[in-house]
């Protein structure tokens, strides 16, 4: 099994489906990856940040690097991957890289063995709960009203979803007075029993965030995603011992698990697999997780194949329909999980059960400019 093709394609301006009553984003971005063995497999990964350092640094550097390994032997691919002296130019990007390349060899795995991802990573469940997100405002678009918030969480609760999770703290300064108004306005529209949580998207104080909480436990939120900047751990821990709200955070940094664990910072952690350097970190992160009694839960998109984490582990939680970023899935794939009755079935296929519709790279695909890390030492 080994590694004959590795090769990451830059996707832009595919069709997706729009949000309820808007008309835009009707396109989206893509970086789908590929892998290929000698035995005919093909392992494929998504993610939804395109730059050019992430493409470059999968076909200049990764590709030359494993290729003529063997798939299988994961943990000694991706040990090379921290040993690989470029990645001290890309930061973040690093992490991205390698999570894509690490879902695909997962998906090369469970092919080769003829297994779901989701029963190699434990095999916990066939099916996840799952939330939608929406009210999200792209392509320069103009922020949603309150009315049209509720109108829209009214037409998803009708459809039949029973939980729903907007985003909060996207003023230019943080209000937390108007995001009560906004959230109270969906309560109102999808009555008590339909599940909302919150999304602070990392940009509050610890007072503005005490303050939202104090406002909207009324509301009877289900919990709220990384409310405070950085995710500090001592002010998380601060807003915890201020409200009942549930507080999630993890999906945005490797390293952040153990030190919200240890800080008691958390009631659920979110590590996403596509953020997170892949199912191989995020088995360490469940595992940690549970080690301090935490459930896991996700966030920030990438649904499809957070289901696999999600599902694998006992302590595997809620997986997000980010709307906007699922719609990107379903223009992208050939099959994909769609909720019904507040869940997602796992896929049975082996592997992901993700692969790219016929013809879709090669009518989406931007051929990349050269990029500064072209210019880089590649040396181990």
């Amino acid at each position: 099994m080994k590694i004959v093709r590795i090769e990451a394609h830059h996707l832009a301006n595919i069709p997706i489906q729009p949000p309820p009553f808007r008309k835009k984003p009707d396109v989206e971005h893509a970086l789908v990856v590929e892998i290929e063995t000698s035995d005919g497999h093909i392992g494929y990964s998504m993610g939804g940040y395109t730059h050019p350092v992430i493409v470059d640094f999968i076909n200049r550097h990764a590709a030359p690097l494993l290729t003529g390994e063997d798939a299988r032997n994961i943990e000694r691919l991706t040990a090379r991957f921290h040993r690989h002296s470029v990645i001290r130019f890309m930061g973040r990007a690093y992490l991205s890289a390698l999570a894509l390349v690490d879902i695909a060899l997962w998906d090369l795995r469970g092919k080769a063995l003829g297994v779901p991802v989701h029963q190699l990573l434990g095999g916990a469940r066939d099916k996840v709960p799952v939330y939608i997100t929406h009210g999200a405002a792209y392509g320069g678009e103009t922020a949603y009203t309150p009315e049209e918030l509720a109108a829209e969480a009214r037409h998803l609760a009708e459809l039949g979803n029973v939980f729903l999770k907007n985003t909060v703290g996207r003023q230019a300064v943080p209000d937390p007075d108007d995001d009560y108004i906004r959230m109270r306005a969906m309560r109102e529209a999808v009555g008590p029993d339909v599940k909302l949580a919150m999304d602070g998207n990392a940009r509050m104080t610890v007072g503005q965030a005490i303050r939202l909480c104090k406002l909207t436990e009324e509301l009877n939120i289900s919990f709220l995603e990384e409310p405070i900047i950085d995710n500090e751990p001592g002010q998380l821990r601060e807003l915890r011992a201020h409200t009942a709200i549930p507080i999630a955070a993890a999906e945005n940094h490797k390293y952040s698990a153990r030190d919200l664990l240890v800080n008691d910072a958390v009631d659920i952690l979110q590590p996403n697999v596509t953020n997170d350097g892949g199912y191989t970190a995020g088995l360490r992160i469940g595992m940690l997780a549970q080690a301090f009694n935490r459930p896991l839960g996700h966030g920030n998109g990438s649904g499809p194949h957070n289901i696999a984490l999600q599902a694998g582990l006992a302590n595997g939680g809620l997986v997000e329909y980010h709307f906007h970023k699922w719609m990107a899935y379903n223009a992208v794939f050939a099959h994909v999980p769609q909720p019904e009755n507040g869940y997602l079935a796992v896929p049975q296929e082996p592997g992901l059960g993700l692969n790219p519709k016929p013809g879709l790279i090669e009518e989406y695909k931007v051929r990349e400019r050269v990029s500064v890390l072209a210019t880089q030492p590649g040396a181990i």
